[in-house]
């Protein structure tokens, strides 16, 4: 502790004047970029040790999860790099390893970090990181969907840890410190790799064109970014084109578990809201039970019992439908007990389950409904493609808003001020989503697996699909004139990949 206010009483004297962008694995050019599976394709910042560039989930732990060559990572500890002789596992702070089920285990150390700025700068910017250098992958229980080895780690961006005496600042204390940035404080809006959106990681600062309109403050507890999640709308931005989904412009909010309402009341929430966390580490967004049950079930989806998460039909009313403008929207209550809406477009949604998950390539729904035994829930990685994150240690705050699309504006990195976040107008999600809604836009495909289809032969089937679905809709509104307003129309044959097992929905998962 005293060696940590010896470095923070040191770090007034700096001079800060920066804020560092990190590269991401798809900032590498054509050839080179690389998504990571086998529920993505996720995009992932970059990270240097030992002069191998690796991927590494951010979040707010203070300690790092590095994956060794016995995992199939890359990282191989150096005989100078100082091992503590401590065993450590499930090590993210923000309880990604909870909600998974699994979580990396292996020998605590500490190493050096090289961190490339994606603007370049004049000298080598690099941290001590105390890290887990792991060495296998540890599941709590007999589900399938831990049964795989992820290839990506984590990079621990939050404090150390008070209760070690003798341990050092953190990654971000560091680099407050040395002058690389002026606040202990990071951003991060995940992107989408299948829709071309960057991915964004900004220490010291943030992205303004990566928050759009009103931003919800919310308190840091024990480091944890806390928020209450008050409901779960289904609407369209534009007026819907689409005769897919049962309902629309509808709630699909669940209280939740007794466990879950009492701690709501514990830290201060509204009764019938529901506590969760932002994290970057974990893949899905993951409800109370219920919720992701009656979505799936109303957009017609198939649950996969092996992964235990919901598979999008393949047929082309779904895929007509994917590519509107439905959204669900995340009604979130600030600590001004002000509501902000984080609006989830269903293309965000429409993600590839690949090996082992499944024996072959199958789009599938990223929301698990889960009985969870702490009483609160997770937004991953599937939610923050399409939400602005941002944690603020020095003011012990975080601030969440609507992220951009695919055709965001002009990128100005700002450093954080005491009190307000700079975004752009919301006006600018429907600007950045446009294009992608537009009745003639090439329609974002459902996989299901590539059979060796020539050049020629995909064109001709991209053309047909075109035709096949603007017959679809003129003979879905002529069947619905003359059946009448009321009645739904017919069924397209569902050839979704089941792996031959119910298609029943699942009993809550308890973590």
């Amino acid at each position: 502790m005293l060696l940590r206010r010896i470095y923070l009483a040191a770090a007034t004297f700096a001079s800060a004047s920066a804020q560092i962008q990190l590269r991401w694995s798809t900032d590498l050019g054509a050839n080179e970029n690389r998504t990571y599976g086998p529920d993505g394709p996720w995009q992932a910042p970059l990270l240097k040790l030992n002069d191998t560039e690796m991927p590494l989930w951010p979040g707010g732990s203070g300690v790092s999860e590095i994956l060794t060559k016995s995992v199939g990572g890359d990282y191989t500890p150096r005989r100078d790099t100082l091992k503590t002789g401590t065993s450590r596992a499930w090590s993210d702070g923000w309880f990604a390893s909870a909600f998974m089920g699994a979580g990396w285990a292996g020998m605590e150390a500490s190493d050096g970090m090289v961190i490339d700025s994606r603007m370049g700068t004049s000298h080598e910017i690099k941290v001590n990181v105390t890290l887990v250098a792991a060495t296998s992958w540890n599941s709590s229980t007999n589900s399938d969907t831990t049964a795989y080895t992820p290839t990506v780690g984590t990079l621990g961006l939050g404090p150390r840890s008070e209760r070690h005496e003798t341990a050092g600042p953190g990654i971000l204390e560091q680099l407050r410190i040395s002058g690389d940035i002026d606040r202990t404080a990071f951003s991060v809006h995940m992107g989408s790799a299948a829709l071309g959106i960057p991915g964004s990681l900004v220490l010291g600062g943030y992205e303004q064109n990566r928050a759009l309109g009103q931003v919800g403050t919310f308190a840091l507890q024990d480091s944890i970014p806390v928020m209450f999640l008050r409901d779960i709308i289904f609407d369209f931005q534009i007026r819907n084109q689409s005769f897919y989904p049962i309902k629309s412009n509808a709630s699909f909010w669940t209280n939740p578990t007794d466990l879950g309402m009492q701690y709501t009341k514990y830290v201060g929430g509204a009764a019938g809201s529901a506590v969760v966390i932002p994290n970057p580490a974990s893949p899905y967004i993951y409800l109370p039970p219920g919720i992701c049950e009656a979505i799936a079930e109303n957009l017609h989806m198939t649950y996969h019992n092996k992964s235990g998460l919901y598979l999008w039909d393949t047929d082309l009313s779904a895929q007509l439908f994917v590519n509107q403008s439905a959204y669900l929207g995340f009604v979130l209550a600030d600590s001004s007990a002000t509501n902000i809406t984080i609006k989830v477009p269903f293309q965000l949604l429409n993600l590839t389950l690949e090996p082992p998950l499944v024996e072959q390539k199958a789009s599938y729904f990223p929301c698990q409904s889960i009985n969870s035994s702490y009483g609160f829930w997770q937004l991953g990685r599937a939610f923050l493609q399409a939400a602005f994150l941002a944690v603020d240690y020095e003011s012990n705050v975080t601030y969440m808003a609507q992220a951009p699309g695919p055709r965001m504006e002009q990128s100005i990195v700002k450093k954080f001020e005491d009190s307000a976040i700079s975004t752009n107008p919301a006006k600018s999600f429907v600007t950045t989503w446009g294009d992608a809604w537009d009745k003639g836009q090439v329609f974002q495909s459902f996989d299901t697996g590539d059979k060796g289809l020539t050049a020629g032969e995909k064109a001709g089937i991209a053309v047909g699909v075109i035709g096949a679905v603007l017959a679809l809709v003129w003979l879905l509104r002529r069947r619905r004139k003359q059946k009448g307003p009321g009645s739904p129309p017919d069924a397209v044959v569902n050839r979704c990949v089941t792996q031959g097992r119910s298609s029943q929905r699942p009993t809550a998962i308890r973590v």
